[in-house]
């Protein structure tokens, strides 16, 4: 592929990503073109300046010098426009204020619209999508590319083509005002437009990389602290400072690279622009002497010749604004492009029979990179109310049929059904709210006992929360804590023990009343004590409820109606407690094994 068709290929990319952009100001329209007109009309303002500066100087002072004006008519003449000159700065600053409040108000209401676009997009990806994507790249996606958009929008693209069209409306009015001299100008502006479009491609790549490596510290960083307790145990302070020096330096790198072409930019911009100043303060010598050009018309000239410098010199830089732009768009756009695996049903339909509980896997089959088998012609039904275990060694397939349960996977083969339901048939949301899940691995938000009990869901107020704190005996440690209910709790509940935060998520998953409840280990990190009040509360709350089990600890489900035994994804044995033992298998030889 040749280097002309790649670029016309980022060329085509660039514009295809910026119609995305700008159609993300559709719904604030009126408040963008309103910018639009301001920064345009700013720059018709700028020209005033100029303009009243050559009517004064070949006006009263010219007048003066030649003595056609009296000392007293040229001051008069002056004053009235300095008086004028001031009332244009004003003017001037009005207008710059509303650039600036307009434009900045216009990208902070479209990154507000994409972080929140960006986020439920986030929110309805698939468990598989969060297992390959680092959580700290996934921040800075929703963070810092996010915010480089709000570049884009209050000093990127519009700027860019006022700026733009600010040069050639210059080069305009310097023809009007002195041809020659506007020739020379225009020699000079191919070369600095050459340049800018030439930093523009190093620009590009060199942002892609920036925000690469700033991803990886990013997720590195948040792992890091996530698992500072790991690292301490186990010593490895030093490899992770190696490691988080290693992508320090990296990212340091990658913006040296970025600062080396802008640093090169910049000076060679500004080489051009003093030939250019130079070779017209020579010609507009050689004019005044014929008397073809005035001092206030030179005055005039130069001025404006500053007024186009300015954004010559800012071109690059606005070329560097707009390629972080673009680079960021392209990452935020490859997560809103990346489809959810689970996706809701055109048309959720209604469960046939009420709400009951019933659960039925009809030679289930899944794998979660589509090679390596992890369950297979997975078959069992519960009926409501009944107590099932699923009991295996571990990578066994007992945490992916719960996963496919919640339909937080689709199974690639067979039929999964809640009350005679095919579960892909439900709003994912009815169905999760049908299923209460207790994971091991607890997660409590930041907030208080009661928020994490409730989670902000409709029908769940205070005197419910209680009764499902009391009903797993949540509620022996909590009225114990200061405040109670309200107690705070820290980020991912530091301050609570494995146990009381497994109780917290017991009283979570039971304030919603749920038809089904599925303990994923719930208990195989409590204490003898904590589990003995657990058991004591679930005795009554399992009642009239579908209950999942899965446990190691085999002392946990031996009241269970059945026990289903997992082996390299299949179900090997199916029976009672004492069936199972009978029966001298796979279950009996765990059970021997633990109580040995």
């Amino acid at each position: 592929m040749s280097s002309a068709h790649d670029e016309d290929a980022l060329g085509r990319i660039d514009r295809a990503l910026l119609r995305r952009l700008l159609a993300y100001a559709t719904p604030h329209r009126r408040l963008f073109a309103t910018s639009v007109v301001v920064l345009f009309l700013g720059f018709g303002v700028e020209l005033i300046g100029p303009t009243i500066v050559q009517l004064a100087i070949d006006g009263p002072i010219a007048g003066y010098l030649a003595g056609t004006l009296d000392f007293v008519d040229a001051r008069a003449g002056l004053l009235l426009w300095i008086g004028t000159y001031l009332v244009a700065l004003v003017l001037i600053a009005w207008v710059r204020y509303g650039e600036v409040t307009l434009m900045a108000a216009t990208g902070q209401a479209v990154v507000l619209d994409i972080r929140r676009a960006l986020f439920r997009h986030l929110q309805a990806l698939s468990p598989s999508f969060y297992d390959k994507n680092p959580v700290g790249r996934l921040v800075t996606r929703v963070t810092g590319d996010v915010e480089a958009l709000n570049e884009l929008f209050t000093s990127g693209v519009v700027i860019l083509i006022r700026d733009v069209v600010k040069i050639l409306g210059v080069v305009a009015f310097l023809f009007w005002i002195h041809a020659g001299l506007a020739l020379i100008v225009c020699v000079f502006v191919p070369p600095l437009i050459g340049l800018s479009l030439a930093f523009r491609n190093q620009a590009r790549s060199s942002h892609h990389l920036v925000r690469g490596k700033n991803a990886l510290l990013n997720g590195y960083t948040t792992e890091a602290v996530m698992g500072m307790r790991v690292i301490q145990l186990f010593g490895q302070e030093g490899k992770a400072r190696s490691k988080f020096a290693k992508l320090t330096d990296d990212y340091l790198r990658a913006n040296l690279r970025t600062i080396f072409w802008f640093a090169l930019f910049y000076p060679l911009v500004e080489f051009v622009l003093y030939a250019m100043e130079g070779t017209v303060i020579w010609r507009a010598a050689h004019a005044i002497s014929l008397d073809t050009l005035t001092p206030g018309r030179l005055l005039q000239f130069w001025l404006i010749v500053e007024v186009m410098a300015g954004p010559i010199r800012e071109l690059g830089e606005k070329y560097n604004v707009l390629q972080a732009a673009m680079a960021s768009s392209e990452r935020i756009f490859r997560v809103l492009d990346t489809p959810s695996e689970v996706r809701p049903p055109a048309e959720p339909r209604s469960p046939r029979v009420a709400k009951r509980g019933a659960i039925r896997f009809e030679q289930v089959g899944f794998s979660y990179d589509g090679v390596t088998p992890v369950l297979r012609g997975i078959d069992f039904a519960a009926a409501p109310g009944e107590r099932i275990a699923l009991v295996g060694a571990t990578g066994a397939g007992k945490s992916t049929v719960i996963s496919l349960l919640a339909r937080f996977y689709d199974a690639q083969s067979g039929r999964i059904t809640v009350d005679g339901q095919d579960v892909r048939d439900y709003d994912p949301r009815e169905l999760r709210a049908r299923i209460a899940v207790v994971p091991q691995d607890v997660f409590l938000f930041a907030g208080t006992i009661e928020e994490n009990i409730s989670l902000g869901r409709e029908g769940i107020d205070h005197a419910r929360v209680v009764r499902a704190a009391e009903a797993v005996l949540a509620s022996r440690f909590i009225e114990r804590l200061p405040g109670g209910y309200s107690a705070p709790v820290a980020e991912r509940g530091a301050t609570f023990s494995t146990g009381q935060r497994q109780l917290l998520a017991f009283a979570r998953a039971l304030a919603g009343d749920p038809d089904l409840i599925v303990l994923d280990e719930a208990t195989a990190h409590i204490d003898t004590e904590t589990e003995d009040w657990i058991q004591e509360g679930l005795k009554h709350l399992l009642e009239g409820r579908t209950a999942v089990v899965i446990a190691h600890r085999l002392s946990t489900i031996t009241s269970s109606d059945r026990i289903l035994v997992f082996h390299h994804g299949e179900i090997r044995e199916i029976g009672t407690h004492a069936e199972l033992l009978a029966k001298n298998g796979i279950y009996a030889r765990l059970y021997r094994l633990q109580f040995a």
